[in-house]
């Protein structure tokens, strides 16, 4: 039988302690000068089902983490102008290429030496592909580096690869089901989130010339919030996630944000909404699948295949300079949920197994922790000893 659906009382509570617990935790992490997003997934799998149970994955939540890193990419898109982003695009555009063809190599190869069949390889190597964006942005932000050039790069970047690690799912899942690849499927998903990334680019131009503060709405800023919702909601719709729209819509919003005043009530509203993503993270995260001795080792070999398939991508980047081409391939090496979705379809549609299942699990936590841990750090070298947050 299935589990009776929480009330809104139990909803409330475990809305409760979630919001409590990152924000102390965040609190906490910044105090020992660590990234409050370590805080903040670290207080997902204290109160999730591994340790204390207080708190439970569910489609409320879920839904709620959802529109939290939403608003997280939105902001940060409100602080990424066109011009900026387009002034780095052949690096962003190189980063994101070699950042999917290594990991993809390095996750079918070990698969396929490690006895696996080619269908079940392919899965496993395009779940080591798309950078989970979301991670590295929230460090960038809390670290006042965003309006770099290493940091715009790590965002195109992580747009294009995201682009492109859908389009290899597209074509490894055609593999799984028929047998051979569905190029119609692939050109059609590639051709569709061009003409996307070339709408939304080709607006912002034309956004200066609307009038927002005479629209029927109550204040410009749900006029924002109304576009990032639309992207959002698009994107999800043509098959790609959630989060390019966000991106793009803050982009859009980035013309006219000063004369509307938008970042303080959107700040205000990722701020709240964004650490409950990463909370969920951790709430999902089921350490005990993690336990076995065979996962672990397979899940550090993996790792380290995650990790360095990303960081050469400060080759491309080597233009901005080492220290920063540096930050760009840390930068690209967190993994989300990108990879637990291509997982999480191969699981379910039998090509790979649960044992494989809880490999990528524990490469995509190994490499969430340890970018945060490590950008720091490297970005306060790029920075020859300062940080920007820190002169404000």
């Amino acid at each position: 039988m299935e589990s009776a659906a929480p009330t809104v009382a139990q909803l409330l509570l475990q809305l409760f302690i979630l919001v409590t617990s990152v924000q102390f935790m965040g609190w906490l992490f910044r105090r020992f000068n660590q990234p409050a997003v370590i805080g903040e997934l670290v207080a997902g799998v204290l109160i999730g089902p591994s340790v204390f149970g207080w708190v439970h994955e569910g489609h409320t939540l879920e839904f709620i983490a959802e529109v939290g890193v939403v608003f997280l990419l939105f902001m940060v898109g409100l602080e990424t102008r066109l011009k900026d982003v387009l002034e780095v695009g052949k690096e962003a555009f190189l980063v994101a290429v070699t950042g999917v063809i290594l990991p993809f190599i390095g996750g079918y190869y070990f698969s396929v030496l490690s006895g696996h069949n080619q269908v079940a390889s392919l899965f496993f190597g395009a779940a080591l592909v798309a950078t989970s964006v979301g991670i590295t942005a929230r460090v960038l932000q809390e670290l006042g580096v965003l309006s770099r050039p290493y940091s715009r790069i790590i965002l195109g970047a992580a747009v294009i690869d995201d682009v492109l690690g859908l389009i290899v799912l597209a074509i490894v899942s055609g593999i799984a089901q028929t047998g051979q690849v569905e190029a119609g499927a692939a050109i059609r998903l590639t051709l569709i989130s061009a003409a996307f990334v070339g709408a939304a680019i080709a607006v912002v131009p034309l956004v200066r010339r609307i009038p927002f503060k005479s629209l029927p709405f109550q204040s410009p800023y749900g006029t924002a919030t109304i576009v990032a919702l639309a992207m959002a909601a698009l994107a999800s719709a043509i098959g790609l996630a959630p989060i390019v729209g966000a991106f793009l819509a803050g982009m859009i919003m980035a013309e006219v944000a000063e004369e509307l005043e938008l970042h303080p009530p959107v700040q205000a509203l990722e701020g709240f909404l964004a650490p409950i993503f990463f909370a969920y993270m951790g709430i999902l995260l089921d350490l005990h699948a993690l336990g076995g001795s065979d996962v672990i080792v397979a899940g550090l070999i993996v790792g380290a295949i995650a990790i360095v398939g990303k960081l050469v991508t400060f080759v491309p980047a080597i233009t901005q300079g080492l220290k920063h081409a540096v930050v760009v391939g840390v930068g690209m090496i967190p993994r989300g949920e990108v990879g637990l979705i291509v997982a999480g379809i191969g699981l379910s549609s039998g090509a790979i197994d649960e044992a494989q299942f809880a490999v990528v699990i524990f490469m995509v936590v190994l490499t969430t922790l340890l970018a945060p841990l490590l950008l720091k750090p490297i970005i306060l070298w790029a920075e020859g000893g300062r940080l920007p947050a820190e002169e404000a």
